[in-house]
């Protein structure tokens, strides 16, 4: 804090005034008054005027040309003792200046006055406001004795960072050491260079460990889910085939069924997903067979024979269903599903299945033409299909989404927009 060029000159002092008698060194300048700090002359051409400093501030006399007051830390008074008479406010010594807080426990914030007004400023973090340099120090630095129970700052749900060094898990002591949240785990505090408090949160799906002071997966953290309420899983960080399940806060970890691995995104049954679906990435996977009847895992999907077939079994808990494909598509043991027969040419005849033979040519006047080489039909007795033709070979399609098939314009239509429905 600094003026620079006093406002109107202020003619009071502790002492008698020395304007009349005061001998200006040189024809103009700025000289300081020999006794009175706060307390300063202006000659010009040889004729000295006396001025008064803002209260709280002192003159500095390092440059003759230069008229400035400045907070008595950053000036060497010297001899200059003596200060104009305090012009004091509520929560100011002085009506300029920089103070230690007016609570006596708050060391960790200071004062700034102007004008009589105070200005409420904090320290940055781990700091307290030393009077001897006007400035925020390192408490081990500053020469201010009375911060050893100072008033710590407190969060709204009643945290305050404690008292003493936190030791982490390489034996070092923690400059910002982390705290675990009462009631969340998800939750946890950060004390800044180990005093000031401030909120935390792991990212979605981790909690925080109290004994890394990192956020970590749940299964890692006993007894720890990031959300306190309804049903949430997680993958298990080692291992595919089992998974965390929180329920309403509580954390298990759970087993897939043989057959099935965890991903997070399946559901074949309990959250798990089949095996061949599954990227474990670099979780260790587990792919035991515990076969039965039929089925070669206890859930799995498998052909219901060696040739061509438009059924397929479904094994679960070691039961085998058979299931149909839907019309027109054959199962596709490559890629356990059902699949086009086109794509099946080694063992499926399209033909066959579809019940349909793609022409080599069609009219060029046809509807049919207009869709070459990928012509389409109508499918007799069956307005929710159609039949287009793949290189030659045929694919039976559903309209789907309640739609039926216009053979006059061969698109899928609403109901209402196709003639003979």
């Amino acid at each position: 804090m600094c003026h620079e060029g006093a406002d109107t000159p202020v003619k009071i002092s502790l002492h008698q005034s020395f304007a009349q008698d005061f001998k200006c060194p040189q024809k103009n300048g700025y000289y300081p008054d020999p006794i009175q700090c706060d307390l300063y002359y202006h000659c010009l051409q040889g004729e000295a005027e006396e001025k008064l400093c803002p209260d709280g501030l002192v003159f500095d006399d390092a440059n003759i040309n230069h008229e400035r007051c400045d907070i008595p830390v950053n000036v060497d008074c010297g001899d200059r003792k003596e200060l104009q008479e305090a012009k004091p406010s509520k929560g100011c010594p002085r009506a300029n200046g920089i103070y230690r807080h007016f609570d006596d426990q708050v060391c960790d914030k200071f004062v700034n006055c102007v004008d009589g007004k105070p200005n409420e400023l904090p320290c940055p973090p781990g700091l307290v406001y030393d009077d001897s340099k006007s400035n925020c120090a390192w408490p081990a630095d500053s020469l201010r004795k009375d911060c050893t129970n100072t008033k710590r700052e407190v969060l709204e749900d009643g945290f305050s960072c404690p008292v003493g060094d936190v030791v982490g898990p390489n034996g070092r002591v923690l400059p910002h050491p982390t705290f675990p949240h009462a009631e969340d785990c998800q939750k946890f505090y950060i004390c800044r260079n180990g005093v000031t408090p401030q909120y935390g949160s792991c990212s979605a799906g981790t909690v925080y460990n109290d004994v890394t002071f990192q956020c970590d997966e749940p299964e890692n953290v006993p007894g720890c889910c990031p959300e306190s309420y309804g049903e949430q899983t997680y993958a298990h960080p080692e291992v595919c085939d089992q998974f965390v399940l929180c329920l309403n806060g509580t954390l298990s970890v759970e087993q897939c069924e043989n057959g099935l691995l965890y991903d997070g995104k399946g559901d074949v049954h309990n959250h798990c997903n089949y095996y061949h679906e599954v990227d474990c990435g670099s979780r260790k996977a587990k792919i035991v067979p515990v076969s039965s009847p039929g089925c070669e895992f206890r859930f799995g999907i498998y052909p219901e024979s060696d040739g061509c077939s438009s059924k397929y079994v479904k094994c679960a808990d070691g039961y085998p269903n058979i299931l149909d494909c839907e019309p027109g598509l054959a199962y596709d043991g490559r890629i356990r599903k059902c699949n086009w027969p086109d794509q099946l040419q080694e063992i499926c005849n399209p033909e066959e299945i579809v019940g349909f033979k793609c022409p080599d040519k069609v009219d060029p006047d046809s509807p049919q033409a207009k869709f070459w080489p990928y012509p389409r039909f109508a499918v007799p007795n069956d307005c929710e299909r159609l039949i287009t033709c793949v290189d030659g070979l045929p694919r039976l399609i559903s309209c789907g989404d309640g739609k039926l098939f216009n053979d006059e314009t061969l698109t899928c239509a609403e109901p209402e927009e196709v003639p003979k429905w």
